[in-house]
This record gives structure tokens, C-alpha cells and sequence, in this order.
């Protein structure tokens, strides 16, 4: 691998990983807030002094902006991190020589959704190395879940309930941070998890591969 390569792989890695952390932090707090709104709710009932539950309930709306905050900007980290961990994986296995410097920038940013399906229609589950029948089968079935779940953003995306709803075409060149929707759930909040663990087992693979090269 070269060193580009190595650096831009390592510095997503190191990024995910760190950003991850907050992310569950802050969702924990979110997680932490609901409850404790409930509860508020129920204690002051129709009493006409609700500071409490009015209070939390502000708290709560910070906390929501704040997780909401932390996840675009991990976003961009996390499928950028899967794309370029793909190809970087499928370039060394199938022997190809390295990337040039501009590719490896590019890879490096936030992909468009039709970059981010591209990636995840490789087979990693054939490049893995020491693994067994069930592991790779468990696997392939994993990476189809998660290429069907990223394909169905373009429903979302086409949604006539969204501020600027987009067809096909101009689907596949966005970005899910540009098209954000503060009002509705992320595009990404059932592709964050599982494109996290698929990055970071292509670079278990990465590295495993090259250590035992030859």
C-alpha cells in the first residue's frame, strides 16, 4: 500500500473512530432526556408551575440538535471510510497497482449515494482471506442488507414531503449532507451502524491481507 493510501485510510479510521464515541455519547443523552421528560410530564400533571418539565424539555431539544450535529459531520468520515476501504481491498487483493494521489483525495470525501452503491455492489465477502463457509455467507447476506437499505434512500430522496425532493438522476450525483432534511429523520440513520462495522472490518482485512502477502 502506499503511503497516501495508508494516510488517508488511517486518517479516516482514527476519525470514525473518535466521532463515534460522541456519537453514542450524545445519543445516550438524547436516549437519557426522553426519559427523563416522561417522567416530568407525568410529575407535574395540570399543575400550573412546570418549570421542570419545561426545562427538560429545552435541554432535550439541545441535546437532539447536538446528536443531530455530530452525525453530519460523521457521515461524510463514515462512507467516505467505507468507500475507499472497498477499493483499497479490492485493489490489493486483485494485485492492481496503487492509487494515484487525486483518486485517493477524492475517495477520501463524502461519496455521492451512486459512488456509495457502487462500492458496496463489490463482493467483499470474495476477497476476504481465512474465513470460514458460514463467516463469508454471513457475510455477502450482511453486505446485500445493507446495498438494499442504501438503495432505498432514493425513495427518501424522491419523497414529495421533503423540501426539495430529487429524482433519480440528480439522486445519484448528492450528497445525503446536502440533501439533509432537518424536519425528518436522516437519510443515514439506518446506514450509519452497519457501513461503520463494514469499514472497519475492510481494514481488518487490509491489514491481515498485507501481513500475510506471499
Amino acid at each position: 500500500m502506499s503511503d497516501v493510501e495508508y494516510e488517508a485510510l488511517g486518517s479516516l479510521h482514527f476519525a470514525v473512530n473518535d466521532l463515534r464515541h460522541e456519537w453514542v455519547s450524545s445519543g445516550a443523552v438524547v436516549e437519557r432526556m426522553i426519559a427523563m421528560n416522561d417522567h416530568a410530564d407525568h410529575a407535574d400533571g395540570d399543575s400550573p408551575f412546570s418549570h421542570r418539565s419545561q426545562a427538560l424539555s429545552e435541554v432535550y431539544r439541545a441535546a437532539s440538535r447536538y446528536n443531530r450535529a455530530v452525525e453530519r459531520v460523521m457521515w461524510p468520515c463514515v462512507s467516505a471510510y467505507a468507500v475507499l476501504g472497498i477499493t483499497l481491498l479490492d485493489r490489493v487483493v486483485t494485485g492492481r497497482g496503487p492509487l494515484d494521489h487525486l483518486t485517493v483525495r477524492a475517495l477520501s470525501a463524502e461519496p455521492t449515494l451512486a459512488a456509495l452503491l457502487a462500492a458496496l455492489a463489490v463482493p467483499v465477502a470474495s476477497l476476504r482471506r481465512a474465513r470460514s463457509a458460514e463467516f463469508l455467507a454471513s457475510e455477502q447476506q450482511e453486505q446485500k442488507e445493507l446495498l438494499a437499505t442504501a438503495e432505498g434512500v432514493y425513495v427518501n430522496l424522491a419523497d414529495p414531503a421533503r423540501d426539495r425532493p430529487l429524482d433519480r438522476v440528480r439522486a445519484a450525483a448528492c450528497r445525503l449532507t446536502e440533501a439533509d432534511d432537518l424536519r425528518i429523520d436522516p437519510l443515514w440513520d439506518s446506514l450509519m451502524e452497519p457501513l461503520t462495522a463494514l469499514a472497519e472490518q475492510n481494514t481488518l482485512e487490509i491489514s491481515f491481507y498485507l501481513a500475510h502477502q506471499g
